[in-house]
Protein backbone atom coordinates (compact mmCIF):
# COMPACT_ATOMS: atom_id res chain seq x y z
CA UNK A 1 0.00 0.00 0.00
CA UNK A 2 1.70 3.35 -1.00
CA UNK A 3 1.38 6.99 1.49
CA UNK A 4 -1.42 8.28 -0.52
CA UNK A 5 -3.32 4.96 -0.44
CA UNK A 6 -2.57 4.76 3.64
CA UNK A 7 -3.77 8.63 3.71
CA UNK A 8 -7.34 8.15 1.64
CA UNK A 9 -8.52 5.23 3.23
CA UNK A 10 -7.49 7.09 6.77
CA UNK A 11 -9.34 9.97 5.71
CA UNK A 12 -12.27 7.96 4.47
CA UNK A 13 -12.62 6.17 7.51
CA UNK A 14 -12.88 9.71 8.87
CA UNK A 15 -15.48 10.58 7.34
CA UNK A 16 -18.22 11.46 9.71
CA UNK A 17 -21.09 8.30 9.49
CA UNK A 18 -24.45 9.40 8.36
CA UNK A 19 -26.66 11.40 10.79
CA UNK A 20 -28.40 9.17 13.21
CA UNK A 21 -31.54 10.27 11.67
CA UNK A 22 -30.59 9.02 8.21
CA UNK A 23 -29.46 6.30 9.40
CA UNK A 24 -32.49 5.29 11.22
CA UNK A 25 -34.29 6.23 8.22
CA UNK A 26 -32.24 4.14 6.39
CA UNK A 27 -32.56 0.98 8.62
CA UNK A 28 -37.05 1.69 9.28
CA UNK A 29 -37.32 1.96 5.02
CA UNK A 30 -35.06 -1.69 4.55
CA UNK A 31 -37.21 -3.13 6.85
CA UNK A 32 -40.33 -4.62 5.22
CA UNK A 33 -42.23 -5.11 8.69
CA UNK A 34 -41.51 -0.93 9.33
CA UNK A 35 -44.51 1.06 9.28
CA UNK A 36 -45.15 4.66 8.46
CA UNK A 37 -45.82 5.56 11.47
CA UNK A 38 -41.63 4.85 12.38
CA UNK A 39 -40.69 6.76 9.84
CA UNK A 40 -42.50 9.65 10.05
CA UNK A 41 -40.81 9.79 13.84
CA UNK A 42 -37.93 8.97 12.87
CA UNK A 43 -37.84 12.85 10.70
CA UNK A 44 -39.57 14.61 13.06
CA UNK A 45 -36.80 13.84 15.67
CA UNK A 46 -35.05 16.35 13.61
CA UNK A 47 -37.03 19.72 12.33
CA UNK A 48 -33.90 20.74 9.89
CA UNK A 49 -34.11 17.53 7.98
CA UNK A 50 -38.17 17.90 8.13
CA UNK A 51 -38.31 21.30 6.74
CA UNK A 52 -35.82 20.51 3.63
CA UNK A 53 -37.84 17.09 2.36
CA UNK A 54 -41.06 18.90 2.81
CA UNK A 55 -39.37 22.05 0.57
CA UNK A 56 -38.45 19.46 -2.12
CA UNK A 57 -41.83 17.57 -1.50
CA UNK A 58 -43.37 20.89 -2.36
CA UNK A 59 -41.27 22.24 -5.48
CA UNK A 60 -42.10 21.74 -9.12
CA UNK A 61 -40.18 18.55 -9.27
CA UNK A 62 -42.79 16.43 -7.88
CA UNK A 63 -45.69 18.80 -8.76
CA UNK A 64 -48.12 17.55 -6.09
CA UNK A 65 -51.58 18.69 -6.42
CA UNK A 66 -51.28 20.90 -3.70
CA UNK A 67 -49.41 22.38 -0.21
CA UNK A 68 -47.90 19.31 1.71
CA UNK A 69 -47.12 20.62 5.21
CA UNK A 70 -46.36 17.09 6.89
CA UNK A 71 -44.07 14.36 6.53
CA UNK A 72 -47.25 12.08 6.77
CA UNK A 73 -49.24 13.18 4.54
CA UNK A 74 -45.75 13.82 2.57
CA UNK A 75 -45.77 9.74 2.93
CA UNK A 76 -49.26 8.93 1.75
CA UNK A 77 -48.92 10.69 -1.39
CA UNK A 78 -45.15 10.03 -2.61
CA UNK A 79 -44.21 6.33 -0.28
CA UNK A 80 -41.53 5.38 2.18
CA UNK A 81 -38.87 4.80 0.35
CA UNK A 82 -39.24 7.99 -2.11
CA UNK A 83 -39.13 10.21 0.91
CA UNK A 84 -36.07 8.16 2.66
CA UNK A 85 -34.29 9.36 -0.46
CA UNK A 86 -35.15 12.76 -0.43
CA UNK A 87 -33.92 12.52 3.17
CA UNK A 88 -30.43 10.92 2.18
CA UNK A 89 -30.15 14.02 -0.89
CA UNK A 90 -31.06 16.22 2.14
CA UNK A 91 -28.25 14.81 4.11
CA UNK A 92 -25.58 14.37 1.19
CA UNK A 93 -25.62 17.94 -0.49
CA UNK A 94 -25.70 19.50 2.58
CA UNK A 95 -23.06 17.76 4.76
CA UNK A 96 -20.49 17.07 1.49
CA UNK A 97 -20.44 20.70 0.39
CA UNK A 98 -17.13 22.15 0.48
CA UNK A 99 -16.46 25.82 -0.85
CA UNK A 100 -15.22 26.89 -4.09
CA UNK A 101 -12.02 27.05 -4.41
CA UNK A 102 -8.98 26.85 -7.05
CA UNK A 103 -10.16 26.12 -10.36
CA UNK A 104 -13.12 24.79 -8.95
CA UNK A 105 -16.76 25.60 -9.45
CA UNK A 106 -18.85 23.99 -6.56
CA UNK A 107 -21.77 24.84 -8.27
CA UNK A 108 -21.12 24.09 -11.35
CA UNK A 109 -20.24 20.49 -9.78
CA UNK A 110 -23.35 20.37 -8.41
CA UNK A 111 -25.41 21.40 -11.20
CA UNK A 112 -23.78 18.65 -13.32
CA UNK A 113 -24.43 16.48 -10.82
CA UNK A 114 -28.04 17.53 -10.56
CA UNK A 115 -28.21 17.07 -14.49
CA UNK A 116 -26.98 13.26 -14.17
CA UNK A 117 -29.78 12.41 -11.37
CA UNK A 118 -32.60 14.17 -13.54
CA UNK A 119 -30.79 11.96 -16.57
CA UNK A 120 -30.82 9.10 -14.95
CA UNK A 121 -34.24 9.19 -13.79
CA UNK A 122 -34.91 9.77 -17.61
CA UNK A 123 -33.79 6.42 -18.48
CA UNK A 124 -34.84 4.78 -15.50
CA UNK A 125 -38.88 5.98 -16.80
CA UNK A 126 -38.05 3.50 -19.67
CA UNK A 127 -36.60 0.33 -18.23
CA UNK A 128 -38.31 0.64 -14.88
CA UNK A 129 -42.04 0.28 -14.10
CA UNK A 130 -41.37 1.44 -9.96
CA UNK A 131 -41.67 4.99 -9.30
CA UNK A 132 -40.09 4.36 -6.28
CA UNK A 133 -36.87 2.65 -8.21
CA UNK A 134 -36.94 5.60 -10.66
CA UNK A 135 -36.27 7.97 -7.74
CA UNK A 136 -33.07 4.92 -6.69
CA UNK A 137 -31.65 5.98 -9.98
CA UNK A 138 -32.05 9.86 -9.24
CA UNK A 139 -30.02 9.45 -6.47
CA UNK A 140 -27.17 7.30 -8.15
CA UNK A 141 -26.86 10.42 -10.49
CA UNK A 142 -27.07 12.54 -7.82
CA UNK A 143 -24.03 11.27 -5.75
CA UNK A 144 -22.15 9.53 -8.24
CA UNK A 145 -19.38 11.87 -8.13
CA UNK A 146 -18.64 12.24 -4.18
CA UNK A 147 -15.16 11.01 -4.44
CA UNK A 148 -14.08 14.41 -6.49
CA UNK A 149 -15.40 16.23 -3.80
CA UNK A 150 -13.02 13.92 -1.41
CA UNK A 151 -9.73 14.22 -3.77
CA UNK A 152 -10.57 18.09 -3.99
CA UNK A 153 -11.10 18.76 -0.46
CA UNK A 154 -7.97 16.42 0.95
CA UNK A 155 -4.93 16.69 -2.19
CA UNK A 156 -6.38 19.88 -3.84
CA UNK A 157 -2.90 20.89 -5.18
CA UNK A 158 -1.94 17.71 -6.44
CA UNK A 159 -5.94 16.87 -7.73
CA UNK A 160 -5.76 20.65 -9.45
CA UNK A 161 -2.57 19.68 -10.84
CA UNK A 162 -3.29 16.39 -12.38
CA UNK A 163 -6.36 17.95 -14.02
CA UNK A 164 -4.48 20.55 -15.61
CA UNK A 165 -2.85 18.15 -17.58
CA UNK A 166 -5.74 15.66 -18.85
CA UNK A 167 -6.28 16.30 -22.64
CA UNK A 168 -8.62 13.81 -23.34
CA UNK A 169 -12.13 12.82 -21.02
CA UNK A 170 -10.69 8.89 -20.91
CA UNK A 171 -7.82 9.69 -19.13
CA UNK A 172 -9.17 11.24 -16.07
CA UNK A 173 -9.66 7.62 -14.27
CA UNK A 174 -6.30 6.48 -15.40
CA UNK A 175 -4.19 9.25 -14.34
CA UNK A 176 -6.14 9.28 -10.93
CA UNK A 177 -5.66 5.55 -10.33
CA UNK A 178 -1.43 5.87 -11.34
CA UNK A 179 -1.30 9.36 -8.65
CA UNK A 180 -3.62 8.44 -5.86
CA UNK A 181 -3.42 4.46 -6.43
CA UNK A 182 -7.61 5.05 -6.38
CA UNK A 183 -9.85 7.16 -8.47
CA UNK A 184 -12.77 9.23 -7.84
CA UNK A 185 -15.20 6.25 -8.53
CA UNK A 186 -13.35 3.80 -6.29
CA UNK A 187 -12.99 6.52 -3.99
CA UNK A 188 -16.89 7.30 -3.76
CA UNK A 189 -18.40 3.90 -3.87
CA UNK A 190 -15.99 3.19 -0.53
CA UNK A 191 -17.50 6.69 0.82
CA UNK A 192 -21.17 5.26 -0.51
CA UNK A 193 -20.16 1.94 1.77
CA UNK A 194 -18.84 3.60 4.78
CA UNK A 195 -22.50 5.31 4.90
CA UNK A 196 -24.57 1.85 4.12
CA UNK A 197 -26.26 3.02 1.50
CA UNK A 198 -27.13 -0.40 -0.84
CA UNK A 199 -24.92 -2.26 -2.83
CA UNK A 200 -26.51 -1.31 -5.90
CA UNK A 201 -25.57 2.34 -5.34
CA UNK A 202 -22.05 1.43 -4.11
CA UNK A 203 -22.07 -0.13 -7.32
CA UNK A 204 -23.44 2.56 -9.27
CA UNK A 205 -20.90 4.81 -8.18
CA UNK A 206 -17.66 2.97 -8.25
CA UNK A 207 -18.24 1.84 -12.07
CA UNK A 208 -20.19 4.77 -13.32
CA UNK A 209 -17.15 5.13 -15.72
CA UNK A 210 -16.62 1.68 -16.60
CA UNK A 211 -18.37 1.12 -20.48
CA UNK A 212 -17.74 -2.60 -19.82
CA UNK A 213 -19.60 -3.16 -15.84
CA UNK A 214 -21.42 -6.45 -15.96
CA UNK A 215 -24.35 -6.35 -12.96
CA UNK A 216 -27.51 -7.56 -12.68
CA UNK A 217 -28.50 -4.00 -12.16
CA UNK A 218 -28.56 -1.77 -15.16
CA UNK A 219 -28.50 1.43 -12.70
CA UNK A 220 -24.59 1.30 -12.90
CA UNK A 221 -24.83 1.46 -16.93
CA UNK A 222 -27.28 4.15 -16.60
CA UNK A 223 -25.65 6.42 -14.59
CA UNK A 224 -22.80 5.96 -17.35
CA UNK A 225 -24.62 7.21 -19.86
CA UNK A 226 -26.23 10.06 -18.14
CA UNK A 227 -23.03 10.93 -16.75
CA UNK A 228 -21.33 11.14 -20.03
CA UNK A 229 -24.66 12.46 -21.39
CA UNK A 230 -24.15 15.38 -19.37
CA UNK A 231 -21.14 16.34 -19.96
CA UNK A 232 -21.54 16.44 -23.95
CA UNK A 233 -24.70 18.76 -23.04
CA UNK A 234 -22.42 21.16 -21.68
CA UNK A 235 -23.63 20.27 -17.88
CA UNK A 236 -19.76 20.00 -16.83
CA UNK A 237 -18.39 19.44 -13.20
CA UNK A 238 -16.44 22.90 -12.84
CA UNK A 239 -13.27 21.45 -13.24
CA UNK A 240 -12.35 21.41 -16.52
CA UNK A 241 -11.83 18.05 -18.03
CA UNK A 242 -12.53 17.33 -21.50
CA UNK A 243 -15.98 16.94 -23.09
CA UNK A 244 -16.41 12.30 -23.48
CA UNK A 245 -16.89 10.96 -27.13
CA UNK A 246 -20.26 10.81 -28.08
CA UNK A 247 -22.44 8.01 -26.55
CA UNK A 248 -22.88 4.53 -29.10
CA UNK A 249 -25.21 1.87 -29.99
CA UNK A 250 -23.41 -0.53 -27.42
CA UNK A 251 -23.84 1.80 -24.91
CA UNK A 252 -27.38 2.34 -24.97
CA UNK A 253 -28.00 -1.73 -25.15
CA UNK A 254 -26.18 -1.87 -21.70
CA UNK A 255 -29.85 -0.86 -20.65
CA UNK A 256 -31.82 -2.22 -23.47
CA UNK A 257 -32.63 1.03 -25.40
CA UNK A 258 -31.30 1.99 -28.60
CA UNK A 259 -28.95 5.33 -29.79
CA UNK A 260 -31.85 6.32 -31.82
CA UNK A 261 -33.88 6.83 -28.61
CA UNK A 262 -31.57 9.21 -26.98
CA UNK A 263 -32.86 12.38 -28.42
CA UNK A 264 -36.33 11.47 -26.97
CA UNK A 265 -35.28 10.16 -23.71
CA UNK A 266 -33.02 13.52 -23.26
CA UNK A 267 -35.53 15.98 -24.59
CA UNK A 268 -37.20 17.27 -21.21
CA UNK A 269 -33.48 17.31 -19.35
CA UNK A 270 -32.83 20.82 -19.52
CA UNK A 271 -36.54 21.58 -18.57
CA UNK A 272 -36.62 18.93 -15.22
CA UNK A 273 -32.87 20.25 -14.21
CA UNK A 274 -34.80 23.80 -13.74
CA UNK A 275 -37.36 22.23 -12.22
CA UNK A 276 -35.07 20.02 -9.76
CA UNK A 277 -32.71 22.98 -9.04
CA UNK A 278 -34.68 23.10 -5.32
CA UNK A 279 -32.44 20.76 -4.78
CA UNK A 280 -29.52 22.60 -4.84
CA UNK A 281 -31.33 25.44 -2.44
CA UNK A 282 -31.18 23.07 0.67
CA UNK A 283 -27.69 23.13 0.50
CA UNK A 284 -27.50 26.35 2.20
CA UNK A 285 -30.79 25.55 4.08
CA UNK A 286 -30.08 25.85 7.66
CA UNK A 287 -33.79 25.10 8.51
Amino acid sequence: MTNVQRKILSFIEKIPALSPTIARIIAITGNDLSSASELVQAIKLDPVLTAKVLNLVNSAYFCVPQQITSINRAIILLGMNTIRNLALSAEVLSSFNPSTGGSFDVDKFWEHSLACAVGCKLIAMRIETDPIKQEEYFIAGLIHDIGKIFLIKHFPRDYFSLVKKITDFEQLILKEKKFFTLNHAEIGGLIADKWALSGELVKSITSHHDQNAVDYSKMPATVYLSNRYCKISGYNDGIGIPKPAELTEADWQRVGLSLSMEKDIFSMLNEKVEEAKVFLHIRHTSG
